[in-house]
């Protein structure tokens, strides 16, 4: 991926590339470099206060299981939940391709993002049954913090602790020190630490599960539930 300076690349499968004689290849690149459109989606629940939860996905990988298309899946069944609800506090649920949507999201919704969030999560690799992980905002101490480790030692399950030099999501962004938000990021197994990660065995019969979704959902549930009642 290169969207931020005029390069060039290509993907192929191992299968091909070990297909391919050694020697010099010419590319042809038939492409043209015009102003283009990125397109993101996001539901906005109002609740009694205009304070706001935000909770973010990627939809960039749509051939990724876990890494990909769990988050966009939970994401949507939460949404659901939460429609129901009676809400104290106002919910803005965010689809985007990572990091530059979630960029282009930032800069359309700035001033609103930064006066009425008060917690958040991005929401990837959520489909396994692997041991949780819990990233932290910058800070490492917002609320969205406090209540995410809460509800998971209420679990009675080991989860994995990992420092906020270990992102690699849209935390980046959100966290960003002119925006500084409050948003963290409760997963099963963390982006780049399994075996299947960003390989086409990321899929519904090796990593995801009914079981591990329906776990994680529940657990964002909880969470919620925790915003709503504290």
């Amino acid at each position: 991926t290169s969207y931020y300076k005029k390069d060039w690349g290509f993907c192929l499968t191992y299968n091909q590339f070990k297909k391919l004689k050694r020697g010099t290849y010419e590319v042809n690149i038939n492409s043209s470099l015009k102003k283009g459109k990125l397109f993101y989606g996001y539901l906005y629940f109002k609740g009694k206060s205009k304070k706001e939860i935000l909770l973010s996905t990627n939809i960039c990988h749509p051939s990724l299981g876990n890494n990909e298309c769990s988050g966009i899946t939970l994401l949507t069944y939460l949404a659901k939940w939460l429609s129901k609800q009676n809400k104290k506090y106002s919910y803005r649920i965010v689809f985007v391709p990572e990091t530059i949507g979630a960029l282009c999201f930032i800069k359309e919704n700035y001033h609103k993002l930064k006066k009425n969030v008060i917690g958040g999560y991005t929401i990837t690799c959520v489909g396994d049954e692997r041991t949780f992980s819990f990233l932290p905002s910058r800070s490492g101490n917002t609320l969205s913090d406090k209540i995410a480790i809460k509800i998971l030692k209420a679990s009675k399950k080991p989860f994995k602790t990992f420092k906020w030099l270990d992102r690699g999501s849209d935390e980046r962004q959100y966290c960003s020190p002119n925006l500084n938000l409050p948003i963290a990021s409760v997963m099963r197994s963390k982006y780049g630490t399994y075996k299947e990660y960003h390989t086409s065995l990321d899929d519904l019969k090796k990593v995801v599960t009914n079981k591990g979704l329906n776990q994680s959902l529940d657990i964002y549930k909880k969470i919620i539930n925790i915003f709503e009642n504290n």
